[in-house]
């Protein structure tokens, strides 16, 4: 009897253990983006190209490893006129409208500066600059694909957006594709421009920051890790 309770004893302790440790757990791994490329408080000429790279960490897996896709990565690059300033690397959420971006296949056709298989982001805002009230049409073309409204090419459907989502990212185009403060470039390793919206200040620089937009697990709201921002010195 005595070494049945004994038994009894060991595997109720167990157990009890197990259930602590498992209750103990660490949570999983949260988001990570790190800019390891360019290195931070550099100085690059203006009007000269410099590299980029990025690497983010998620769910246990990696951009270095492309088991995340490289177009849910997206890196900005600011115009800040005194680099050095503290307010120059606070935190900027990226806009929604390019997310849904990202998430669809707009980048497959359409770059945010230069033109590919159709028109880029920052052209169609200039050629629709000041004219707010065609919004409504992009939005349509968006949804429904259009031809012959640049050009010869066809442009195909997007019925994974929604009504919204679609106004949304014309609006977005219209009011910020062609701003000559911000550039956005797609992908986890490319180059950016040392531009400026004008005679560059003496202390200016980019401020480059990086983001994950693919999914995330339902209800992970954590900021993410890692060294997200970096700021580039003009010289």
């Amino acid at each position: 009897m005595r070494f049945k309770l004994l038994a009894l004893s060991t595997a109720v302790l167990t157990s009890s253990v197990s259930a602590a440790l498992l209750g103990a757990a660490p949570p999983a791994p949260g988001l990570q983006v790190d800019v390891t490329s360019p290195a931070d408080r550099s100085r690059l000429a203006w009007q000269s190209q410099g590299s980029y790279d990025v690497i983010v960490s998620y769910g246990g897996k990696s951009t270095k490893f492309d088991e995340i896709p490289s177009n849910e990565v997206v890196l900005t690059a600011t115009y800040a006129a005194d680099a050095d300033a503290p307010d120059a690397r606070r935190a900027v959420p990226l806009a929604q409208p390019l997310v849904d971006v990202t998430r669809s296949n707009c980048i497959g056709c359409h770059d945010f500066d230069a033109s590919s298989g159709g028109p880029s982001f920052a052209a169609i805002a200039r050629r629709y600059a000041g004219q707010p009230s065609v919004a409504a049409m992009l939005a349509a073309h968006i949804r429904d694909g259009s031809r012959g409204a640049w050009g010869q090419g066809t442009m195909p459907p997007h019925p994974d957006l929604a009504p919204a989502q679609a106004a949304d990212i014309a609006s977005w185009i219209l009011a910020h594709g062609a701003d000559p403060g911000i550039h956005y470039y797609s992908g986890k390793s490319g180059s950016f421009r040392m531009t400026a919206p004008g005679m560059p200040a003496p202390r200016a620089g980019l401020v480059l920051r990086a983001y994950y937009t693919g999914p995330r697990e339902a209800g992970d709201t954590r900021p993410a890790a890692g060294r997200d921002t970096v700021v580039v010195s003009g010289s």
